[in-house]
């Protein structure tokens, strides 16, 4: 299934801030430190560099999945550079971390006379080349700080799925400069024969050309969606999600932050975490404030499958409503959240467990009701 054609179908708008708007800021000298980095970190889901890209979609299902981290500057404002270079040991860290991958119990890795055991990408290298899927720039070094090609990602990327991806299916796509003697011809052509890499105007890849940060994780989100062969059942999607809306639901009508957390941290990732921690701040900051809280629930959860990877699921829920009702002295304001949209799960690389991390169900927290609450 093609997750573009998916997005487009099913409108999905999972990305830039679409429930609290852009802009979510909190001033250090208006709010305790722990509200202050709660909303930082939702914040870091939304670089603004990327925002008018014209990879912006995929950059942010990265983001939101914790796959790719921004650069945090002095400031605390998050960028992604995504015209930025990308060097191989950025790359082939970005691969083993995504893809979850352990050194292989049956081949040693090569001892790169470049790489020290100290070094950030040490682990990464190590396991990528006891796999198989790295060999180095020459027989003794690996080129970390090198920066690497459109022709090496497109080799790394189909030895990393060769055993999740059908390469052998659809057509391959003969690129003019991408002849019989390239050492990674084969490689190029069963990335382009599924649909990884699609290659420039005129039938050309520019397999020499240097990578941006942006083409890198382009080439790697395309993979994650083709990986088809140990997809989750239906069943085990749904069972889920219901499982966690029922968590969430006496969570919620006993107005219980404690056990909203514990949910947080033990079903959602990425974006979504970050924003359910937010929704969190919010009915803690209306106790603190003295408000009395009452949450109500209204409706019959349904749900269904719309698409499901190796990594990604997309489930489509509705049905449900949530109503937040606090009062204080007379002053009385209501919220309503509904449990309805498209939530996107990713199966934890390291836990193999399935956990939300974007979506586009509303929660409470909407950006006029933090700045009621004093969260600006």
């Amino acid at each position: 299934m093609d997750i573009q054609r998916a997005v487009k179908k099913w409108g999905m708008m999972l990305t830039i801030g679409a429930v609290l708007g852009a802009g979510v800021t909190i001033p250090a000298s208006a709010a305790p430190k722990h509200e202050i980095k709660e909303l930082q970190v939702l914040d870091s889901y939304l670089p603004e560099d990327i925002a008018k890209h014209w990879a912006r979609n995929k950059i942010y299902d990265m983001m939101h999945a914790g796959y790719v981290n921004g650069y945090t500057d002095a400031s605390g404002t998050v960028t992604v550079r995504p015209d930025r270079k990308i060097t191989r040991a950025e790359f082939v860290e970005l691969l083993v971390k995504t893809l979850g991958l352990k050194k292989s119990p049956d081949h040693e890795a090569k001892n790169f006379s470049d790489v020290d055991s100290g070094d950030w990408y040490y682990n990464s290298v190590t396991i990528a080349s006891s796999l198989g899927i790295v060999s180095g720039t020459t027989k003794s070094s690996f080129g970390p700080e090198r920066y690497i090609t459109r022709g090496e990602i497109a080799a790394l990327i189909v030895r990393a799925f060769a055993y999740t991806i059908a390469f052998d299916e659809g057509t391959t796509k003969h690129f003019k400069d991408v002849g019989s003697t390239y050492w990674a011809n084969r490689e190029v052509d069963k990335a382009s024969r599924v649909g990884i890499i699609s290659g420039y105007n005129g039938n050309v890849f520019k397999p020499f050309e240097y990578a941006t940060r942006a083409e890198a994780m382009t080439m790697l989100y395309n993979a994650l969606y083709l990986e088809e062969n140990a997809v989750p059942t239906d069943k085990a999607l749904l069972d889920l999600i219901r499982t966690i809306e029922e968590e969430q639901s006496r969570a919620l009508l006993a107005v219980d932050t404690n056990r909203l957390k514990e949910i947080v941290d033990a079903r959602y990732a990425g974006y979504y975490k970050a924003l359910q921690n937010v929704e969190v701040l919010l009915l803690r900051k209306a106790r603190e404030q003295g408000y009395e809280l009452s949450i109500t629930r209204t409706g019959q959860l349904t749900e269904k499958v719309l698409g499901k990877w190796n990594r990604i699921a997309l489930v489509e829920v509705g049905g449900v409503e949530y109503t937040l009702t606090a009062k204080k002295d007379g002053d009385q304001w209501k919220a309503v959240g509904n449990f309805k949209g498209v939530a996107m799960l990713k199966k934890d690389p390291t836990t193999n467990e399935w956990r939300i991390y974007t979506s586009d169900i509303q929660p409470f927290a909407t950006k006029p009701l933090l700045e009621k609450l004093g969260i600006k």
